[in-house]
């Protein structure tokens, strides 16, 4: 499993009448999902800052400067 930013979710299918069923997947946060501009915000933000160097190497791969 790759580095994660949030933790992982479980998200509960619903049916057409929007009733949940016991179906369910899990959702992974790497830090490829998200758009540069949330990455930049995370990276200016203090709740991140254990992970600031992963944010940071995703957004050189990006050509983004930091």
């Amino acid at each position: 499993m790759s580095i994660k930013l949030k933790p992982s979710t479980k998200q509960y299918i619903k049916d057409s009448k929007g009733k949940m069923t016991n179906k369910w997947t899990m959702l992974h946060f790497p830090p490829s999902s998200f758009k540069t501009k949330e990455l930049k915000e995370m990276y200016s933000s203090n709740v991140y800052s254990r992970k600031k160097h992963l944010i940071k190497k995703e957004l050189e791969n990006r050509g983004q400067e930091v």
